[in-house]
């Protein structure tokens, strides 16, 4: 199974990428799910994606109050006008992926999460240091969920959920690059000291969580396809470029 690559992107030039336009054109181009189409699950597959899928779904939906906040005061601090209209889009985005994934589980009542200590966890701690914080934590949820949803599409016979997951990983896959592309904003003109030991707190946090959701979930990544050496390194890889992008702001090395 091949990872996707940040780079295999139609974004030539992240600092000359229009997100607004790229937002407006996605929300109007997205794939077609037939929700109508017949129970494809069998029982232990539905059992088999109950756990994740639940978390999925509640991970993505968050009103975004915090962040707003966060990002209002950056957009000010910095002149970068647009950020507050582009991160309106990022939330209204993300609060699809949790009503679509709603919708599927609506299909075999599976009832929704109400509160999960993972998704817990994950909101607290980026409501501790303002924007960096918060996106540090978005961007380290989304190349998670980049390998979680290969491993739901082929973990399981269901051409809905398939076609559910590919939207996914188109979104996600920007969403990445995005965020990446504000932590870069972020760190330019700061000690490169504080910048190594921040991106040294990123893989910690990386490596803590890899390690949380595949056991956590084991089973539907071993369905999957996705071992957990075969998780983590994916993971890895992503964090590995998005820090690249966070360094230099763009997909390669400066020359």
């Amino acid at each position: 199974m091949k990872r996707i690559r940040l780079c295999e992107t139609d974004i030539k030039s992240i600092k000359e990428y229009d997100w607004i336009k790229y937002f407006e054109y996605n929300n109007s181009h997205l794939l077609k799910i037939d929700f109508n189409n017949s129970r494809e699950l069998s029982e232990d597959e539905i059992k088999l994606i109950t756990p994740s899928i639940r978390a999925f779904q509640i991970g993505e939906g968050s009103e975004g109050r915090h962040l707003t906040k966060c990002v209002k005061k950056f957009s000010i601090k910095t002149g970068y006008k647009e950020y507050k209209t582009i991160m309106k889009w990022f939330v209204l985005e993300e609060n699809r992926h949790s009503q679509t994934l709603k919708k599927y589980m609506d299909i075999y009542h599976i009832e929704p999460a109400k509160k999960l200590w993972i998704d817990n966890v994950f909101r607290l701690l980026r409501k501790l240091m303002g924007l960096e914080c918060e996106i540090i934590i978005l961007v380290t949820a989304e190349m998670i969920a980049l390998s979680y949803y290969t491993a739901l599409s082929h973990a399981v016979n269901s051409e809905v959920l398939s076609i559910i997951c590919q939207q996914m990983l188109n979104d996600e896959l920007k969403h990445v690059v995005l965020q990446s592309a504000t932590l870069h904003r972020i760190s330019v003109g700061r000690y490169n000291t504080i910048n190594h030991l921040i991106r040294f707190m990123r893989k910690i946090i990386m490596r803590s969580t890899v390690f949380v959701v595949w056991h956590k979930y084991k089973a539907l990544f071993l369905r999957g396809n996705y071992p957990y050496k075969k998780f983590k390194n994916h993971c890895m890889e992503y964090l590995k470029e998005s820090i690249q992008i966070e360094n230099t702001g763009d997909f390669y090395e400066k020359t």
